[in-house]
């Protein structure tokens, strides 16, 4: 379970405290990561420190576990990590869902998110992260001022190191992978995203469908990107995939 930007393992499921609680259930046992720069992993500042050795990671902790195949759940930039280790280590992945996010081609369409420009530049200038907040949410969503702004980047911010999340997202175009060296994993993959999702996300989506073999595509409906997560529905998607390809992948 690869959690997303600015996330860490408790939003696979946590205890009263905030805490990681995962729940291991019908021959899948769970497990979680928090990706350098987050949780409570290591924070370096150099972007270069991030990248492809997220994906990395991914690996050195199967290597850790003995494990020697694995289905790849990951969200948002969990998603790209997922892409990449599947590029690079396809002998070690047994399946994928690909949450909220697609594999990023290289020559291909961007993610088409300025999110991480936005972010960075904010932490950068000292200023407090109110722009960045006014920046990114709906106006449909909220009307904030920027005095309000600033409150809401204050308690959504409080005690995190957001220049290792700047760090971090400046590396995105280092999860990049080429076409060829995903098609070289067979391993079934799932799309799962909410029906409130971009358009851009979807154009992705279906391109990559026609691409990539044996891909199915679930769709949470009345959820975006923040939201879907915490759709029932999303954690069924999850359960349902995996228990229907447990037992072909050698893992169960």
């Amino acid at each position: 379970l690869i959690h997303g930007w600015m996330g860490d393992s408790s939003m696979w499921g946590a205890d009263a405290s905030g805490n990681t609680k995962l729940t291991s259930f019908d021959g899948i046992q769970a497990i979680a990561i928090d990706c350098r720069g987050h949780g409570k992993s290591g924070k370096p500042y150099d972007s270069a420190k991030y990248g492809e050795e997220m994906a990395e990671d991914i690996v050195r902790l199967l290597d850790h576990l003995k494990i020697r195949k694995a289905h790849l759940v990951g969200y948002s930039m969990g998603a790209f990590i997922a892409a990449k280790v599947a590029a690079t280590h396809p002998e070690r992945v047994a399946s994928i869902i690909y949450g909220g996010q697609a594999p990023l081609i290289a020559g291909g369409k961007p993610s088409g998110s300025k999110e991480v420009e936005v972010f960075a530049k904010a932490v950068e200038s000292g200023k407090g992260m109110g722009s960045y907040v006014l920046a990114v949410t709906p106006p449909e969503r909220w009307k904030l001022t920027p005095a309000q702004a600033d409150s809401l980047a204050n308690f959504m911010f409080k005690g995190k190191d957001l220049k290792a999340f700047a760090a971090a997202g400046r590396s995105f175009d280092r999860l990049e992978v080429d076409l060829k060296d995903l098609q070289k994993c067979k391993a079934p993959s799932l799309f799962l995203y909410g029906s409130k999702d971009s358009d851009h996300l979807k154009s992705r989506v279906a391109e990559l469908r026609v691409e990539l073999a044996d891909v199915q595509v679930r769709v949470i409906e009345g959820a975006d990107h923040v939201t879907a997560p915490g759709k029932a529905a999303f954690g069924s998607a999850i359960v349902e995939f995996l228990k229907a390809h447990l037992r072909t992948s050698g893992t169960y």
